[in-house]
């Protein structure tokens, strides 16, 4: 027999379901450029810093998926989507600066921007807060 559960399962919404599938993504857009940096580390050193930042991005990310789906919160999927969309829109800016456009960090801020935007629609807030007792 299943066990009591306090109140009526609220079911998952699309939302929630996006969100959480774009975060796993970025994860691993990030856990895959860290990688790439911490390769680069090898010839000039200073690439291991950025390469920390973006591991670090990618656990806030695939952590943050995990957390949204078995509905704990969606603070750190929120936080390294931010931290994404702000790189890449300070790339954008640098890129500009210099002549050079590249529509991968226009994707980047999307992305980033979407997975907030989805995580703040009030189905995706009332899903999140029906599991907040678990």
């Amino acid at each position: 027999m299943p066990p009591a559960s306090a109140g009526p399962r609220v079911p998952r919404p699309a939302a929630v379901s996006a969100a959480a599938g774009l975060g796993f993504v970025l994860g691993a857009y990030a856990l895959m450029y860290s990688l790439a940096l911490f390769t680069a580390a090898t010839r000039v050193a200073f690439y291991a810093v950025f390469g920390a930042v973006y591991l670090g991005i990618a656990v806030l990310c695939l952590w943050g998926g995990v957390q949204v789906v078995t509905r704990r919160c969606s603070r750190l999927l929120t936080a390294g989507s931010v931290l994404i969309a702000s790189l890449g829109a300070l790339g954008i800016v640098s890129a500009l600066a210099t002549g050079v456009f590249s529509l991968w960090l226009v994707v980047l801020v999307g992305l980033g921007v979407g997975v907030v935007v989805l995580l703040r629609r009030p189905a995706s807030r009332e899903y999140l807060a029906s599991g907040a007792g678990h």
